[in-house]
Parts: C-alpha cells; sequence; structure tokens
C-alpha cells in the first residue's frame, strides 16, 4: 500500500473523530464515553441482544463490552434475563432509564451534525453526504469483518 494513501487515510480519520468529538467523556452531553454509548444505542436498537452479538456488531473486545455492561446494569440503565435453555446466556434489556438516556443520545447526535453542517452550503452538504456514502460503500466491498 502506497505510504501517502495510508497518512491521508489516517490524517483524515484523526480529524473526523476531532470534528465528532468522540474523544472526550460526556460524549452527545451524557455521561458515557463513545464506546458505553454505542453500546447502549446498540441495546436500544435491538432489545433482547446478547454481549456476544453486541462484540460481534461493534467489533469490540470482549472484556470492554463486559465492564461496559456491568457499569450499565450498576446503573440500572439495563437489565439482562437468562435465555431458558441457554448455557448463561443473557439477553439485554434497556429500562425505562436506559431508553430515555439512548433517546437523548439519538436526538443529541441529530442536534450535533445539524449544528455542525448549519453554515454549510447545500451543494457543498450533498457533495459531502455522496463522498461519505461513497467511503461507506467501497470500505463495505472490501470489510472482512461482515464476511
Amino acid at each position: 500500500m502506497n505510504k501517502n494513501r495510508i497518512k491521508s487515510i489516517r490524517r483524515f480519520n484523526r480529524y473526523y473523530t476531532i470534528w465528532l468529538d468522540v474523544m472526550n467523556r460526556g460524549y452527545l452531553g451524557t455521561r458515557f464515553s463513545w464506546p458505553e454509548s454505542r453500546v447502549l444505542f446498540e441495546i436500544y436498537r435491538k432489545q433482547g441482544i446478547n454481549a456476544t452479538e453486541i462484540c460481534k456488531r461493534l467489533h469490540m473486545d470482549k472484556s470492554y463490552v463486559s465492564r461496559i455492561l456491568a457499569k450499565l446494569e450498576k446503573d440500572k440503565f439495563l437489565t439482562r434475563e437468562l435465555v431458558p435453555g441457554s448455557k448463561g446466556i443473557k439477553q439485554l434489556y434497556l429500562t425505562e432509564a436506559g431508553k430515555e438516556e439512548a433517546k437523548r443520545i439519538d436526538q443529541n447526535g441529530n442536534k450535533q451534525i445539524s449544528e455542525k453542517l448549519k453554515n454549510m452550503e447545500k451543494e457543498d452538504c450533498d457533495r459531502l453526504c455522496e463522498a461519505m456514502a461513497l467511503i461507506e460503500k467501497t470500505l463495505r466491498k472490501y470489510d472482512r469483518k461482515s464476511s
């Protein structure tokens, strides 16, 4: 792989994560980090998911997800229910407080992007969205994790 391409992609990634403001503790005005927010939101999107499925979907380490789930459960944002007949597999469900936090993350994410793009000309915003769609399509084409 061309070193300049690697540098270019890494430079973009560094810029984009800063632009999204994901490196701070209070992601999207919440008390959660970005990974914690993603785990919470994944459960919100699919009530009854289990920890192994979260690890696969988010490509996260099992022990890290386990620590996040323990914290969310301790803070009463989720409950776990044993799957009958399984060998310890537990389905994850958000409590009402967890659902409210997930909704807040979703709404704040929409507000964040809207605010960041509010002064952008429509044509530039359209080109940006088209470029992002191309990036996603190209990466998915070669993504071994999705196979």
